[in-house]
Formats: C-alpha cells, structure tokens, sequence
C-alpha cells in the first residue's frame, strides 16, 4: 500500500506540472494572437496615413514587407504554440488517467484489507460463541 501512495504523489505532482505547462502553452498562444492582432492595427493604422505620394509609397510597401514576415513569423510561432498545448493535454490525459488507476488499485487494497480485517474478527467471534457453547 505503501508503494502505491508514493506513485500517487508522483503521479500528482506531474499532472500539476503538466497543468503549469499547459497554462504556459496557453498564455504563450493568449500573447501571439495579440500580437498579431497588435500587427494588423498597425498595418490598418499605416494604411490610413498613406496619402498616396511616391516617398510614402515606397515606405508604405518596406513596411508591409516587414510586417508580412512579422505575420508569417508569428503564424509559425502560434502553429508551436498550439503543438505545445497539444502535446501537453495529450501528457496530461495520460498522467490523469495513470493517477485515476493507481487511486483505484490503492481503494481495492484497502477494501482488500479490510475485509480480511473483518473475517479475522468474524473468526475470533465465531471461536469464542463455540467455546461458550461447547461449555
């Protein structure tokens, strides 16, 4: 029984942690997606300064170049991102799954124990109400 207390503390302390991880992947994905919606003002916020003369033409495209690999950078970041989120619910299935198990095993042991408590106790009545009564 022993045993198995110990490996639902472990099992514990890891789903914890994968549910910090999981938290983790989650903000990181909360702060790409404004950070691309911080990029697209920015390009709508350009845009509508755009007044159409060749100078601020030529600015206008540099800038949407940057803001494009800005964008494509952030989409492969939030493609990890959401990965990461994946992967970590996947551990964290398994790990609640695993500490789920290991409660059961630990119940059916203390059931186990006790009801050999109680046909020792059975026994004990059992030789004592057959004594009184060889008497």
């Amino acid at each position: 029984m022993r045993t198995l207390e110990t490996l639902i503390k472990r099992a514990r302390k890891d789903v914890d942690a994968l549910a910090v991880e999981m938290r983790r992947a989650l903000e990181t994905r909360g702060e790409i997606i404004a950070e691309m919606a911080a990029c697209e003002a920015s390009i709508e916020a350009e845009a509508s300064m755009f007044d159409g003369t060749p100078m601020a033409g030529l600015g206008f495209a540099a800038f949407l170049d940057r803001q494009k690999l800005r964008k494509a950078n952030l989409d492969e970041a939030l493609k990890l991102a959401e990965k990461a989120h994946a992967e970590c619910q996947e551990a964290m299935n398994a790990a609640y799954a695993e500490l789920k198990k290991l409660e059961h095993l630990l119940s059916m042991e203390k059931t186990k124990a006790r009801v050999e408590e109680e046909k020792k106790e059975q026994a004990v009545f059992d030789e004592r109400s057959s004594q009184m009564f060889g008497r």
